[in-house]
């Protein structure tokens, strides 16, 4: 399969000539545009690409045929050098425009060309690859998906190309193995029901995440297609896998249905995971909430403080601003389950996380009353929630006060 490269000078004599020509066209008063331009040099089968347009400099490549391997030259700021395919940003597209993209595009295999127009990126890499690995090429033709997992893992443990054109000439379910995943058909089958057009790198790696767990892949075997979405719940709750709970996670229009579940938890632990589970109405998840609420406010405090060695109670450590005339920290678990008690809502839950210094709660006294939950990770601040009586919504005059307070707030910490 594999033929001899574009000789270097080939492309350098191609290139030079086309500068030359760009050159004179652009200094026309005619020339206008910021588009790609193409070319196609059927002598040596070589499409020409001007980035000039873009970038304001004279920035030319060359880009050899299928058969050559797509080798490349790149002539910016006076000098020539190879470059790589994956570098170049082409569109992989064969109803493109231009007639001479469209040329060289065509010299591409016409299975493998459809094969790689279902990924979201890396096609121009396999396509590469496939033309130097028979191996790689039979992968991309029977599964294109878990090429892309490979080779998508291979560049994030740093992998060589041999190494890549190893396992892609394994079985199967030996290529899943070494992905991390469990080596069996059923998450084969899986694999072929994703929407891969969706998922970019970072979302790649999260589906990589959930799919190791053998135990989610088996709750799974029965779903229709796995999108971009469902993955995302699936990390953060692995036990809703094939049940009602993650249909309706998926249809939910906002977070509502989210802050019942997590609150619930937060609240009730293992009982309350026990009637998720159960849930196929956000009706039902809601009345739970509502329960756990209840028994909230009614239950004692005190299980939820800390002492110090003197047995005396710890206060919450220092709330990441100062309190003003109308919103102000709450430093203690017994004022945080006050809180609960007076708003009717479940912030008291929350209590652990506070000990923790990942959470900090602020009563807001005007111009409604509320409750404000700020998120501290990694440095950073962030607002939560903000919650009336009985999570009742802030009005947008007392949303828009807190968020003003907030972001002053925030400028002085930064400056």
């Amino acid at each position: 399969m594999r033929e001899p490269a574009t000789p270097v000078l080939a492309l350098r004599a191609a290139l030079q000539a086309w500068l030359a020509e760009r050159r004179h066209e652009r200094s026309g008063a005619a020339w206008r545009g910021t588009r790609l331009h193409y070319a196609w040099d059927a002598g040596t089968n070589i499409l020409l690409v001007d980035y000039s347009p873009l970038l304001g400099i004279d920035c030319l490549h060359t880009v050899s045929d299928w058969a050559s391997g797509f080798a490349t030259l790149r002539y910016a700021e006076g000098l020539f050098e190879t470059a790589c395919i994956r570098d170049l940003w082409l569109p992989f597209q064969r109803g493109h425009e231009d007639a001479a993209f469209r040329h060289w595009f065509a010299t591409l295999p016409e299975d493998l060309a459809q094969a790689l127009e279902r990924l979201p990126a890396r096609r121009y890499a396999l396509a590469a690859l496939a033309q130097r690995s028979q191996a790689v090429r039979d992968l991309i033709l029977s599964n294109v998906r878990l090429c892309f997992l490979l080779h998508h893992w291979a560049e994030t443990q740093g992998w060589s190309e041999h190494q890549l054109v190893e396992i892609a000439g394994r079985k199967q379910t030996e290529i899943l193995s070494a992905l991390g995943l469990p080596p069996y058909r059923r998450v084969l089958r899986l694999i072929a029901k994703l929407r891969i057009g969706e998922f970019d790198a970072y979302e790649v790696d999260r589906l990589l995440r959930v799919l190791r767990e053998e135990a989610t892949c088996n709750a799974l075997v029965h779903e229709r297609q796995l999108s971009c979405r469902v993955v995302k719940i699936l990390e953060d709750y692995p036990w809703v896998a094939g049940r009602p709970l993650q249909r309706l996670l998926c249809e939910a229009s906002n977070r509502t249905l989210r802050e019942w579940i997590n609150d619930s938890l937060r609240m009730g632990g293992e009982a309350a995971l026990l009637e998720l589970r159960r849930c196929d109405r956000p009706s039902q998840v809601r009345r739970l909430h509502e329960r756990l609420i209840v028994e909230q406010i009614e239950q004692d405090g005190n299980r939820r403080r800390r002492f110090d060695a003197s047995g005396h109670i710890l206060a919450f450590p220092p709330a990441p601003f100062a309190d003003t005339a109308s919103i102000q920290a709450i430093t203690t678990p017994d004022a945080l389950q006050l809180e609960t008690q007076l708003m009717r809502h479940c912030v008291a839950s929350y209590t652990d996380r506070v000990y923790d210094g990942q959470y900090a709660v602020y009563k807001v006294l005007e111009p409604e009353r509320l409750t404000l939950g700020l998120s501290l990770r990694y440095g950073g601040v962030a607002l939560d929630q903000l919650k009336g009586v009985s999570n009742r919504r802030p009005s947008p005059e007392a949303q828009a006060a807190v968020e003003h307070w907030l972001h002053e707030q925030l400028k002085v910490a930064r400056s």
